[in-house]
């Protein structure tokens, strides 16, 4: 898996006008980002905003225990202020927000995204989540398989991590099939509804 990053990374940056070197104002926004298979990345638009939050709701349950922004009380005015948030990221290169969108029924399975968590090292981190009626069929690995490509091929990034919980047992098992390697355990990494929690570092470099 890590052979093949690494030679799509290559494909794309080669292909693409963007170079990282030159440190831009503004990475232009892609319509989509897709290698052919079943998936698509779709940078987060207003038009989607119905369809995300009936996908968010769906999964309410599942998701609530390991990501702080979903809550019993959720609203679409924060699935609008999360899309507007996520536009103006791409503007300042901070934060690469995208939905996780199926080719054949053009459904939206979930959402991902890869945030410039150190952008003096070139380093940064990717999160995703698929809609509770979709999981188990490989979306997940296929998502974080094509945002670490466009990390590294786009935005030039050395290292990509992916924290995970350390009861997220899902979300690990993403992580390795993308071959991410488990560094270690950190202690009080994340904050959930106040509680402290630790999380596995997980990682892939260039």
């Amino acid at each position: 898996m890590l052979e093949q990053l690494e030679r799509n990374a290559t494909l794309l940056r080669s292909s693409s006008p963007y170079n990282r070197d030159k440190y831009p104002p503004m990475l232009a926004i892609p319509d989509s980002i897709s290698d052919g298979g079943r998936i698509a990345l779709v940078a987060v638009e207003a038009r989607q905003v119905e369809e995300l939050y009936d996908a968010i709701i769906e999964s309410r349950a599942e998701l609530s225990p390991w990501m702080e922004w979903v809550h019993p009380e959720y609203s679409i005015a924060e699935t609008e202020q999360w899309v507007t948030h996520c536009r103006k990221a791409w503007e300042t290169d901070s934060s690469f927000g995208f939905t996780i969108v199926e080719h054949h029924t053009s459904q939206i399975l979930g959402g991902c995204s890869i945030t410039m968590d150190r952008p003096l090292h070139r380093n940064g981190s990717i999160g995703y989540w698929i809609r509770t009626s979709r999981t188990k069929q490989g979306f997940a690995s296929e998502a974080a398989t094509l945002l670490a490509q466009f990390g590294f091929a786009q935005l030039g990034l050395i290292r990509i991590e992916i924290f995970v919980a350390a009861g997220n047992i899902a979300s690990q098992r993403v992580a390795e099939k993308v071959g991410a390697l488990r560094e270690g355990l950190l202690r009080n990494r994340l904050l959930i509804r106040g509680q402290p929690r630790d999380a596995y570092v997980f990682s892939l470099v260039r």
